[in-house]
C-alpha cells in the first residue's frame, strides 16, 4: 500500500482537477525518493511528467484494470521517453497495479531482477512496450493503434515523447505515416520541457513542433504546463484532461492522429531542479539523481503544495480503474466486434484470387528466392487474416504486390486492408511491425537486404526485448549485380547473427537455397506463429535473392521440408568425403555443381545446405552430426565471408568438446564489397560470383587448392 506522503490536513476541495494536481505531487515525492535511493536516474524528465501521468491514470483517460495488467482490452501507453520510467512506476504503484508496491519502486535500478528497471521494459506489470533507445516508441505505438483498427477493437494507444527525443528522424517517419493512414485512435503527448542532456532544445534545433505536426496532418493541441503554482497547475490539468478525453472521443471519426503538446519545464515543482535557460553543460538534473541533502531540500517544496490526507486520495484513486461491470461490457463488445471483423476479413481474403502454393520443378525456369516467398505469402494470406505486411515503398521489388492486391491496402477508408503502406522509412517500418506483432498479428516487413542496416537499432531492440515480426531482406549479396556495391547486402547476416543469441534464441535466421525452399520457410514461419497464444517472443530474418537461382532436386533428402526447422541438411551426400562444402542461400546450387564436377575427377565432396546459420552450433544439431572425422571444411556464402564461417567454426569447436574430431576450416569463401576493391560492383551476377570465387568453377578451384589437387 502507498505510504503516507502528504500532510494530514483535511481536503479543502473535491474538485477532480485539484485531486489530480495533488496526486501529481504525491508521485513527485515517490519519484524523487526512488531516484535518491537508486543513486542514478533522470529527475528532470520525471518531474516534468507528473501531471501527465496523474491525468492519464486517475483522470478517467486510460482504461485499465490494475489487477489484470495485460487485459487485452486496456488502452495502451508507450513511454517512448523511456528514461522517465520512475514517474510511470510511481503511477502504477498509486494505481495499485499487481506486483507493484512502494518497496518495489524503491528497488529502482538495484539489480537486473527488480521490477523497477532503469528504462521501461516489457514484461513489467503495466508496461506495454520496452523503450529507452530514443525515437522508437512512436513507431511501436503506431503499430499498436493500427492493429486495433485492423482487428476492429476498441482501445486507444497513447505515447509519451520527449522534445529532445523528437530530434530523432524516426519520430517523423512515424508521424508522417500515422497522418497518411489517418490513425485517429493514436495520441502522442509531446513533453516539451525545454532541455535535453547538455543544452536547451532550441540551442540544438529550430524545430517548431506545432507547425510541423499540423503540416503533416495531425490534430495539434498546445498547452501551457510550466507552472507548479496550484491555481495555474490546476488549469493546465483541466485542459490536459479535456484534450486527452477529446482525442479518445474522436477516434474512428476525425481521421487524424492527435498531438497534445504540453509545455512543461524540466525538473518541474522543485525550483532548484528546474531548467532556467542554462548554458551548455550547466544544467545538472537531466541525468543526476538528488543527493540526500537535495532530497531533504526538495520534499518540503512539494509537500507545501499538498492539502489532502492519504486516506482521502486513496479512496478517490480506487475509482480510476475500470469497474467489473464496465469491464464485462467492454469485453463483450470487443469480442462481438472481433468476431464480425474476422468474418469480414476471411470473406474478403477468400474472394481474392490468391495464387496456389508454389510447387516448382527442377526443370522450371530459374527465379529469385523472393518469388517463392511472395507467392507463398499471398497464398497463406488468403487463409489467415492474422498475416499483415508493410514495405518502405518496395512492395513490387520484394514481391509483396500479390499480397497487397489480395489482402487490400490499409487506410482510413479501408480499415480491413492488411497491407500497411509505408514511405521510405525502414526504421519506422520495423518499429511499426513490432507494434503490430505485440498485438498478436503476424507482420512481414520487406525491404532490400542492405537497407535493413538502416534499421539496425530497431532489429537489435526487437531481439533484446522480444518483439515478433519477420524482417525480409531481398536483393541480397553481390548477386544483385548491376545495381552496384551500395545495394549489396553483405553485412546484414553477420550483423543480425551478432545479436541473435545462442542457437538463434533471440533472432531466428533463414536463408533459402531456392524459391521452393523460400516458400516452405514462409509457410513454416506462419504455421508456427499461428500455433502460439499471444505475441511471439523473437523476430525472424528471412534473406532472399533478386537474382535467379536454379531449382534444386531434393528428392533424396530425408524428411524435407520438415528438416528446415533444424537448420541444415545434406544436399549432396558422399560416403567417404574428401571435403565438406558448407553453403547457404544462393551459393548452394553453385556448390552442388562444383561437387558434381569434382566427382568426375575422383574428389568426393559432401555439400551441406545451411538454412539457418545460427542453429548449427548447438551440440544436438544435425549439422554437427554430419561433420566427418578429420575431413576439412570450406564455406561458401554470398555475404561477408565470416558470417557463415564463424558459425561453422563454432560448430566444429562444439563437436570437439564432445570428443569428436572434425576437420579444420580450410577457407571461407564470401563476397568482398570493400570500397576500394574491385571484386564486386556493377556487372552481371555471374561476373560478381566469378570474381569472388562463388561460382561453381571458383568453388571447385578453392577445393582443389585446399586438397592440394
Amino acid at each position: 500500500m502507498p505510504t503516507q506522503l502528504a500532510s494530514k490536513q483535511k481536503m479543502k476541495t473535491n474538485n477532480t482537477h485539484d485531486l489530480l494536481r495533488l496526486e501529481a505531487e504525491r508521485m513527485r515525492i515517490l519519484d524523487l525518493k526512488a531516484l535518491n535511493r537508486a543513486g542514478s536516474g533522470h529527475p528532470g524528465a520525471t518531474l516534468s511528467l507528473a501531471e501527465v501521468m496523474s491525468v492519464l491514470y486517475f483522470g478517467g483517460v486510460l482504461r485499465y484494470d490494475p489487477r489484470d495488467p495485460t487485459w487485452p482490452h486496456r488502452d495502451r501507453l508507450v513511454l517512448s521517453e523511456g528514461h522517465a520510467a520512475p514517474i510511470l512506476y510511481a503511477a502504477l504503484v498509486e494505481a495499485g497495479y499487481a506486483g507493484w508496491s512502494v518497496d518495489a519502486l524503491m528497488d529502482l535500478r538495484k539489480n537486473p531482477d527488480v521490477m523497477a528497471q532503469g528504462h521501461t521494459t516489457r514484461g513489467t506489470p503495466g508496461v506495454d512496450c520496452s523503450t529507452g533507445a530514443l525515437g522508437m516508441g512512436g513507431s511501436k505505438a503506431l503499430g499498436m493503434a493500427l492493429a486495433a483498427r485492423y482487428k476492429g477493437q476498441d482501445y486507444h494507444t497513447f505515447a509519451v515523447i520527449g522534445d529532445g527525443e523528437s530530434e530523432e528522424g524516426q519520430i517523423y517517419e512515424a508521424a508522417a505515416n500515422a497522418a497518411a493512414l489517418g490513425v485517429d485512435n493514436l495520441t502522442w503527448i509531446l513533453n516539451r520541457n525545454k532541455a535535453q542532456q547538455t543544452a536547451g532544445i532550441h540551442d540544438l534545433t529550430a524545430t517548431e513542433h506545432e507547425g510541423l505536426f499540423r503540416s503533416l496532418g495531425w490534430n495539434v493541441v498546445a498547452l501551457d504546463g510550466e507552472s507548479a503554482q496550484p491555481e495555474k497547475n490546476r488549469e493546465f490539468i483541466r485542459k490536459l484532461r479535456a484534450a486527452l478525453l477529446k482525442a479518445k472521443q474522436d477516434a474512428g471519426r476525425s481521421g487524424r492522429p492527435t498531438l497534445v503538446l504540453v509545455d512543461t519545464i524540466k525538473g518541474k515543482g522543485v525550483d532548484f531542479m528546474e531548467y532556467k535557460s542554462y548554458g551548455p553543460g550547466q544544467y545538472k538534473f537531466h541525468g543526476v539523481a538528488p543527493t540526500d541533502e537535495e532530497l531533504e531540500r526538495a520534499l518540503p517544496l512539494i509537500e507545501k503544495r499538498l492539502a489532502a490526507s492519504e486516506s482521502s486520495l486513496a479512496a478517490w484513486r480506487r475509482q480510476a480503474a475500470i469497474s467489473p461491470d464496465e469491464k464485462r461490457r467492454v469485453e463483450a463488445a470487443n469480442a462481438e466486434a472481433a468476431k464480425k471483423r474476422r468474418q469480414k476479413l476471411t470473406a474478403l481474403r477468400s474472394a481474392a484470387k490468391a495464387p496456389p502454393f508454389p510447387a516448382y520443378k527442377t526443370s522450371d525456369k530459374p527465379c529469385g528466392t523472393r518469388d517463392g516467398f511472395g507467392d507463398a505469402l499471398a497464398h497463406l494470406a488468403a487463409k489467415h487474416p492474422e498475416i499483415v505486411a508493410t514495405s518502405p515503398d518496395l512492395q513490387d521489388s520484394v514481391k509483396m504486390f500479390g499480397f497487397e492486391k489480395s489482402a487490400g491496402r490499409h487506410g482510413r477508408n479501408n480499415p480491413l486492408g492488411a497491407y500497411f503502406p509505408e514511405g521510405i522509412a525502414e526504421s519506422n517500418a520495423c518499429g511499426k511491425s513490432a507494434g503490430l506483432g505485440l498485438e498478436g498479428l503476424i507482420p512481414f516487413m520487406g525491404t532490400f537486404d542492405n537497407f535493413l542496416l538502416e534499421a539496425a537499432d530497431e532489429l537489435y531492440h526487437a531481439a533484446a526485448f522480444g518483439s515478433f515480426y519477420v524482417a525480409v531482406g531481398t536483393h541480397s549479396g553481390c548477386g544483385v549485380g548491376p545495381d552496384g556495391k551500395s545495394q549489396m547486402g553483405l553485412s546484414t547476416p553477420g550483423m543480425i547473427d551478432h545479436f541473435s543469441g545462442e542457437d538463434g534464441s533471440l533472432f531466428e535466421m533463414y536463408e533459402p537455397a531456392d524459391a521452393q525452399e523460400a516458400a516452405e520457410i514462409t509457410r513454416m514461419i506462419v504455421e508456427r506463429a499461428l500455433q502460439r497464444e499471444g505475441p511471439g517472443d523473437r523476430p525472424v530474418y528471412l534473406r532472399l535473392t533478386r537474382h535467379n537461382v536454379a531449382h534444386l532436386d531434393r528428392s533424396q533428402v530425408p524428411e524435407w521440408p520438415r528438416c528446415l526447422v533444424r537448420g541444415s541438411y545434406v544436399a549432396t551426400p558422399a560416403k567417404s568425403p574428401d571435403l565438406i562444402l558448407v553453403a547457404s542461400g544462393a551459393t548452394v546450387g553453385e556448390s552442388i555443381k562444383a561437387a558434381l564436377a569434382l566427382g568426375k575427377e575422383g574428389v568426393q565432396v559432401k555439400v551441406i545446405n545451411v538454412v539457418s546459420l545460427n542453429r548449427i552450433a548447438s551440440a544436438e544439431s544435425d549439422f554437427i552430426k554430419e561433420l566427418n572425422q578429420e575431413v576439412p571444411v570450406i564455406t561458401a556464402h554470398d555475404a561477408e565471408p565470416n558470417a557463415l564461417g564463424h558459425r561453422v567454426k563454432d560448430a566444429i569447436n562444439t563437436a570437439r568438446t564432445r570428443g569428436l574430431k572434425p576437420g579444420h576450416v580450410a577457407a571461407c569463401l564470401g563476397a568482398d564489397a570493400s570500397p576500394r576493391g574491385s571484386r564486386t560492383g556493377s556487372g552481371s551476377t555471374e561476373e560478381n560470383y566469378r570474381r569472388n570465387r562463388l561460382d561453381a568453377a571458383g568453388i571447385a578451384s578453392a577445393i582443389r587448392k585446399a586438397l592440394r589437387r
